[in-house]
């Protein structure tokens, strides 16, 4: 199964945050250079570059597990429109303190322009869009692949022209018996169908054990044994001479 740490580089959640910032940092200072040259440009996105990173985790880190995963789609779009607003907001003071009025010392445009107001929302929103699309797909990522564990958990067995499918959860042990094997599932029921003990075996996952030439069990539901048997629920299992206590263990 897919871990979280698959999607980050070096396996680190920081090292990835980073790299991420540092290229967003180099690369918007690029794209928005301007008449005053790089260094001027460098200094605004450096400026503002610690409000989009606060309202893209308030996005990702609350908004989303809070509302958004929960379908409280209300609260998440008044929460994220908060969040874009004071983000907007705070953008534009920081442009008009530390831009226009310290480094180019015109005030002429204003603290609260509404254009400007509204471009500042853009952006910090278009950042946060891009990090919520890049989180989301990498939940839906991670629930992809969980669910097709959980489709590998089924066996299919075909029994009486019928094909069965049972969660390996539920089997108790197997018995073969000649060309035929048994499947003994928790609910006391019993699935009969064509194959030997060794093929059924090979399907079976590693917490399945073969303790006798005739017999499978499902190590989760040992509730004890000797030398002679193994106790599953009310059935007594006979144990092969040459079964070792790991074999049943680990």
């Amino acid at each position: 199964m897919q871990s979280t740490n698959s999607f980050y580089l070096f396996s680190s959640r920081i090292a990835t945050h980073v790299v991420f910032w540092v290229l967003y940092y180099l690369l918007f200072g690029l794209i928005w250079v301007g008449e005053k040259g790089y260094l001027a440009s460098f200094y605004l996105e450096f400026v503002l570059l610690p409000i989009r990173i606060l309202a893209v985790y308030i996005t990702i880190y609350f908004l989303l597990p809070r509302f958004l995963l929960k379908r409280k789609f209300k609260e998440f779009l008044i929460g994220y429109g908060v969040t874009m607003l004071l983000g907007g907001i705070m953008q534009r003071v920081f442009i008009h303190l530390f831009y226009e009025e310290l480094l180019l010392n015109d005030s002429s445009t204003g603290l609260f322009n509404i254009m400007m107001l509204v471009r500042a929302i853009i952006l910090i929103n278009t950042t946060a869009l891009l990090v919520l699309g890049i989180k989301l797909f990498q939940l839906w990522s991670i629930e992809h692949d969980k669910n097709r564990g959980l489709e590998s958990e089924i066996l299919e067995i075909r029994s009486n022209r019928k094909t069965h499918r049972v969660p390996l959860k539920n089997i108790l042990f197997v018995e073969g018996l000649g060309n035929y094997v048994t499947y003994h599932l928790e609910d006391k029921s019993k699935i009969t169908s064509y194959g030997s003990i060794k093929g059924t075996l090979q399907q079976l996952p590693d917490n399945f054990r073969r303790v006798h030439k005739s017999y499978i069990v499902n190590k989760e539901y040992i509730k004890s044994y000797d030398a002679m048997s193994i106790d599953i629920q009310d059935n007594s299992i006979p144990r092969g001479k040459s079964i070792s206590d790991e074999v049943l263990l680990n």
